[in-house]
């Protein structure tokens, strides 16, 4: 499972963030093969910061917080959203130009098989690039959540009045922009999420094939 550990603050969300990046080779490390850091985001107007993992076990993620994401610098509060039937798909290289957005939708619960289906392979426009798509149910507003790359906000914009808002049983949507986002993984790695199917592979195939680093690490540090 891809989760999404969110994490926010009434204090400093850059000291947030930096205390994030100084622990993140311990936390992974305390992870072991239970769980992969993908990265860390932070979306604009927020104070706050995301967590993408993947995992099969949610017991190392809640000892992740309650032993290490709970001493982060300037933490107060810490949720967990969960990506269901994510789907990911292959990105340029370079996205030094792009930005990334975050749709995320309200949607009646008669429609939401069919508004899945509708959006899982859509007609983008030309500039816009698909991320992830993936269930959530988050909170009675955010049924949805649909992650882009585009250059300019008023593409996607234009995409959602025009392409999304019109679908049966959209409620609400919501567009939030990210302001910086960090990869732990290589981009190699992230196109094996981007693979046949656009499947999230199995685990323990992620596993057996991407964590010799941590127990090299391991060996290296004792």
């Amino acid at each position: 499972m891809i989760l999404i550990v969110r994490m926010s603050t009434d204090g400093d969300a850059k000291k947030m963030w930096a205390s994030i990046m100084e622990q993140k080779d311990s936390m992974q490390s305390a992870l072991g093969k239970k769980a992969k850091l993908l990265y860390l985001a932070k979306r604009i107007e927020f104070n706050e910061a995301s967590l993408y993992i993947h995992t099969s076990d949610i017991i190392s993620i809640i000892n992740l917080i309650n032993e290490h994401l709970n001493t982060v610098d300037e933490v107060s509060a810490i949720s967990i959203v969960h990506l269901i039937k994510p789907r990911f798909f292959p990105v340029p290289k370079d996205t030094y130009n792009l930005k990334r957005f975050i749709i995320s939708l309200k949607v009646h619960p008669k429609s939401l098989k069919d508004v899945y289906k509708k959006l899982l392979n859509p007609n983008l426009p030309e500039g816009i690039r698909k991320v992830y798509y993936a269930l959530t149910f988050q909170n009675y507003n955010e049924a949805l959540q649909y992650c882009l790359l585009a250059e300019h906000k008023e593409s996607v914009q234009k995409y959602i009045a025009e392409s999304i808002d019109s679908i049966d049983g959209i409620i609400k949507t919501e567009l939030y922009q990210a302001e910086k986002t960090k990869p732990f993984i290589s981009y190699k790695e992230w196109l094996k999420y981007t693979s046949e199917g656009h499947d999230v592979p199995a685990w323990h195939h992620y596993m057996e094939n991407h964590f010799d680093f941590v127990e090299k690490s391991n060996t290296e540090a004792g």
